[in-house]
């Protein structure tokens, strides 16, 4: 009997097999970006929540502001410096800001195509995160506003923007400082956490202490607290673009 079974005449013609198409790797790493951003706010939402919510173990432990900023800064300048480490030595995501992916690419050292799925995914996680958390501790995560940040009284949109603007050029100067100094670069990480631990324990009681358009949309679009965050928003890429601006002119001309 002769086979006519497609798996056993050579002759037959077999349907072509479609192959699975691989995803981009900018939308790898922006997918890792989104997620960082997510665990980051969530984390900063448990924090607050967990410091100065109703019912909490750990008020007392922490009875002022500036003990909560400095348990803050030092829980926030960790992760950034965990996250950072591993990024940079695997060349992906990390960034957990938008200021900082613009201001790298205003740098040189970020492709253009990728800001924008970069700030996107950042942006997104911010609100994800923090839903997240409101989800998860419910009328506690409230009653601490989903950790929105708000200004001292007196404090108004001038004087935040400058804070916020001023808080990441300086940052984003040390980048550049160390970036064109390779023997330094492992250093980074710790630096910069240590740069971003600084902003919140010193600007926290005056401006908020953001330097992150993340940081701030998701709390103030959960809460309903919008009041300045055009400021939150727009102060910190401002600086990024200052410290482009900086650099540049400072670059050696070919």
């Amino acid at each position: 009997m002769t086979p006519t079974s497609l798996d056993t005449d050579p002759r037959a013609v077999r349907p072509p097999v479609r192959a699975r198409r691989p995803l981009p790797p900018l939308l790898v790493t922006a997918g890792y970006e989104f997620a960082l951003t997510t665990g980051m706010l969530f984390t900063v939402v448990t924090a607050v929540r967990w410091m100065a919510g109703p019912g909490s173990p750990f008020s007392d432990l922490l009875p002022t502001l500036r003990s909560q900023l400095v348990v803050m800064g030092l829980l926030v300048g960790a992760i950034v410096t965990a996250v950072l480490g591993p990024s940079m030595r695997r060349e992906t995501a990390g960034h957990l800001n938008p200021a900082v992916s613009i201001g790298l690419w205003l740098l040189r050292v970020f492709p253009g195509k990728a800001v924008l799925p970069f700030v996107v995914a950042q942006l997104a996680g911010s609100v994800c995160g923090v839903a997240l958390a409101r989800l998860v501790w419910g009328d506690a995560a409230a009653a601490v506003g989903d950790a929105a940040l708000a200004p001292a009284p007196g404090w108004g949109a001038g004087a935040v923007f400058a804070a916020e603007a001023g808080s990441m050029a300086a940052i984003m100067m040390v980048v550049a400082w160390f970036g064109t100094r390779p023997p330094l670069l492992r250093l980074l990480p710790p630096v910069i956490g240590a740069c971003v631990a600084a902003v919140i324990v010193f600007l926290g009681p005056y401006s908020g202490g953001g330097g992150n358009p993340a940081r701030q949309l998701g709390p103030a679009l959960v809460s309903g607290t919008t009041d300045l965050l055009w400021v939150y928003l727009l102060a910190p890429v401002a600086g990024s673009l200052l410290a482009g601006a900086v650099a540049a002119l400072a670059r050696p001309r070919p």
